[in-house]
């Protein structure tokens, strides 16, 4: 019976750190800073209305996005999950997206 205690408390450690060890990793992932973002998205948006925007194209467009800004795939989703809790914040968001690809298009960039 003291052995049967014993595991219980062991496998009730484990998975209390564990579960602290997931909510401090996702926690600790940053997010992509607002500026540049906004260039990130702007240019996922024209590759996706030229290349189309299934899954797989969509996958290789974000990729060479992420060489180009110098972020990782981790701080895309935590910085997509951050706008998603706000709508306000998206809506900020899409309003500087829009800013930045009306001055492509008058650099004449995008058509």
């Amino acid at each position: 019976m003291q052995r049967k205690k014993q595991l219980w408390f062991i496998l009730l450690a484990a998975l209390t750190v564990g579960f602290a060890a997931i909510a401090f990793y996702a926690t600790n992932v940053k997010t992509i800073e607002q500026e540049t973002f906004v260039k990130f998205y702007a240019d996922y948006l024209i590759a996706q209305d030229s290349l189309g925007n299934d899954a797989g194209s969509s996958k290789k467009i974000r990729e060479q996005l992420y060489k180009k800004y110098a972020v990782t795939n981790e701080e895309y989703l935590s910085t997509i999950s951050e706008y998603n809790s706000d709508q306000k914040k998206w809506a900020e968001f899409f309003g500087k997206v829009i800013e930045n690809l009306e001055a492509q298009q008058k650099k004449g960039r995008i058509k």
